[in-house]
């Protein structure tokens, strides 16, 4: 079953709705990231500024559209108790519940997705990192035998992160910037006996 009966509604997979709630700014000083973008090229997006989700979605049969913002609070309402894979939205409601689209232009969100990744190792605020992996159980369920998401490391440009067998999704990663410190060095004092 799903809820597309909303006039103009376009049919989204409610876990990736989900994910996408994930990386949504909870920041009312940054209210136009409050939420989960429509991009009008087939996109749902959101970002804090320090993660950004991005999902596929499919509007080949949708009259073109202008971008909106799906409020967070509405999301997390409609879904609340979803059990449908899909779910409607529009920039009037999200499944059953009726909201008003974010009054705000959301930011441009392809700049800071990588065109290419170096593999060069970075540090990335763990919190953030569990975030990936909370993604990737979202979109696939938990105890799967998958590897949730991987990190595609970018030195100190944004980094990539794939889920699994996903391939409508993906992440960007902004690490932190770091002082390198020669890990054999920090290794062995923490791990040289005491009083020696």
């Amino acid at each position: 079953m799903t809820d597309t009966a909303h006039p103009n509604s376009i049919a989204v997979p409610a876990a990736m709705l989900k994910a996408a709630l994930v990386c949504a700014s909870t920041d009312q000083a940054r209210y136009y990231l409050n939420g989960v973008y429509v991009d009008p090229t087939g996109f749902l997006v959101s970002t804090d500024g320090h993660r950004l989700f991005c999902g596929k979605i499919d509007v080949a049969d949708v009259a073109p559209f202008d971008g909106w913002i799906l409020p967070r609070e509405a999301i997390k309402r409609a879904l609340t108790g979803f059990k449908a894979d899909l779910i409607g939205i529009s920039p009037a409601h999200v499944g059953d519940i009726a909201c008003r689209s974010v009054d705000g232009s959301f930011p441009d969100w392809r700049r800071v997705v990588p065109t290419e990744l170096s593999g060069e190792t970075a540090q990335f605020n763990p919190a953030y990192v569990a975030d990936m992996g909370k993604i990737g159980e979202i979109l696939f369920g938990r105890g799967k035998p998958v590897l949730p998401a991987q990190i595609h490391h970018n030195g100190e440009g944004p980094a990539g992160v794939t889920f699994g067998h996903c391939e409508d999704t993906f992440a960007v990663l902004m690490p932190i910037r770091a002082t390198y410190v020669d890990p054999a060095d920090v290794w062995a004092t923490r791990t040289a006996p005491i009083g020696r």
